[in-house]
């Protein structure tokens, strides 16, 4: 079972682009083709299913630029992202796109065809959400491979026990065919392949070609790889039984064993993150410019209208909502954001808790509580539910950021994880049958008002739950049945542009004048 981690799944990944599980996911898929091929590429195919939500979103969403990156061997937020297609005629990089019915059972499916003078390979990955990955299959052999340990693939002729002895020796777990020629084994493991190991399969009789991918997320996983708890009822009997009544606490001991890392290396990168935040808030409030935007400079427009006395008084709403407005600016500038739980709920949580914790003069550590914190809750999410709009709508981004708001904001006013839960649970049971319909298929809007109504159902469901409001329905059941619904949701209402706003003559026009 896929174990998720708060600093892969959630709080996460460090990126540029509109969408997460278009963009960085892609980028991901295109590195792990890159070391498919050796870094040996002269064209490359890409197959996408007509009844998926990538014929209809690829170049807006960013799945093109996304996989061309990768491809290129750039990480999610490189600069040269922006100027991609620039980059791959420099490479002189041929990548074509196809539609078709192709029978895929993921909405997000990379069928991919990688081509050199000297080779072919084929690859199907999925996006999973949040960009989240999953190679499904190399050249006919299905595995299941997330990026997160180091893999190896070994084309092999002939008897091919005597390669599966020395991968176990060496001390991987494998995947390997029935015997057909030319056949590829998968191995992975949670360190580094040695160059011994490399040379003596190489010299091998029986190996055709031997490729080693690298990690494309930061916190590996392991065959000891556990968690104290995966579950929100699972949470509350540690807490007791370990006398740790904080969510930031808790999500520390949980991403430690998870990642087999100690606790102050979760904080430090946490930390880490809130840097890259703070400049990006920074970048985002100073104003922000892109061609092919719909929505322009209007985080400082709202703060210039606050100080002049034009608006309601909303309390600390009136700086978590310029604040989240900035951070969705950035994103759609290109500039670099952190998915929270994805790119395009990106303003909700860091937005919120940094205005929280400037309101109550909490100084940098409180933010990285409120990040883990909020983590967590997602984390526990993920267990049961996806965050990919394409599978369960907007209620699985900015519906579980508002649940991630709510319960990260009682751990930062010192509420124990019992009222954090109810928090989220009062958040989440708020947003059921969320859709997702951006105009113009831009991760714009409505997705700018949806993050900072994820701000304020946090913020109340917050209080309310500090208040000793009754959530009624357990944090675990609601996620269960939030799940229910957003699969429920029609094909058209699920990020493909084919229903909601995205069909209403305004986002028709829009989507004309941006040229898509």
């Amino acid at each position: 079972m896929n174990i998720p981690s708060i600093l892969n799944d959630v709080i996460g990944p460090v990126m540029r682009g509109p969408s997460s599980s278009h963009s960085a996911a892609a980028v991901r898929i295109g590195k792990i083709s890159r070391d498919l091929m050796a870094g040996d590429l002269e064209k490359v195919e890409i197959r996408f299913d007509l009844d998926g939500s990538l014929p209809t979103t690829y170049l807006s969403q960013g799945s093109d630029m996304g996989i061309c990156g990768g491809i290129l061997g750039f990480d999610a937020d490189d600069k040269r992202l922006v100027n991609y297609q620039d980059e791959l005629r420099q490479a002189d990089i041929r990548v074509e796109y196809h539609t078709g019915n192709y029978g895929d059972s993921h909405p997000n499916t990379y069928n991919l065809r990688l081509r050199s003078s000297r080779e072919e390979i084929s690859l199907v990955a999925l996006s999973t959400g949040g960009g989240m990955i999953e190679v499904k299959n190399v050249d006919g052999l299905d595995i299941s491979y997330r990026g997160d340990c180091h893999g190896l693939v070994v084309w092999t002729r002939g008897e091919v026990a005597p390669i599966l002895d020395l991968l176990e020796q060496a001390g991987c777990t494998h995947t390997s065919p029935n015997g057909a020629a030319d056949a590829p084994i998968f191995a992975s493991r949670a360190v580094r392949f040695d160059e011994q190991l490399l040379t003596t399969l190489r010299g091998r009789g029986e190996v055709n070609r031997v490729r080693v991918i690298a990690p494309v997320l930061p916190i590996l996983t392991t065959p000891e790889s556990t968690v104290p708890f995966s579950s929100a009822a699972e949470m509350i009997l540690f807490s007791k039984e370990h006398k740790v009544p904080d969510l930031a606490d808790l999500a520390l001991h949980y991403e430690s064993a998870r990642g087999g890392i100690e606790q102050s290396e979760v904080l430090g990168k946490t930390l880490g993150l809130v840097d890259i935040l703070e400049r990006s808030l920074r970048e985002g409030l100073r104003g922000t410019q892109a061609e092919n935007r719909i929505l322009g400079f209007q985080s400082g427009n709202y703060l210039s209208h606050h100080q002049q006395g034009e608006l309601f008084n909303l309390g600390i709403l009136d700086k978590a909502i310029p604040y989240v407005t900035a951070l969705m600016e950035v994103k759609s500038a290109m500039g670099v954001i952190v998915a929270a739980p994805t790119a395009g709920s990106c303003g909700g949580l860091p937005g919120t808790i940094f205005a929280v914790a400037e309101t109550q003069n909490l100084g940098k550590e409180m933010k990285a509580r409120g990040l883990l914190a909020g983590g967590l809750i997602g984390a526990l999410v993920a267990t049961r539910s996806t965050f990919a709009a394409e599978v369960c709508g907007c209620q699985a981004e900015c519906g579980v950021s508002s649940g991630m708001i709510g319960g990260a904001l009682v751990s930062m006013m010192g509420g124990d994880c019992s009222k954090s839960l109810s928090a989220a649970s009062m958040a989440l049971q708020n947003i059921f049958g969320m859709v997702c319909d951006p105009v113009g298929k831009r991760v714009e809007v409505p997705c700018l008002g949806k993050n900072i109504l994820a701000a304020g159902n946090g913020i109340s469901c917050a209080n309310l739950a500090l208040a000793g409001f009754d959530q009624v329905v357990p944090f675990d059941e609601v996620v269960v049945a939030m799940d229910s619904v957003g699969r429920s949701l029609p094909h058209e209402l699920r990020c493909t542009g084919l229903g909601g706003l995205s069909v209403t003559p305004t986002s028709k026009r829009i989507e004309k004048d941006l040229g898509e």
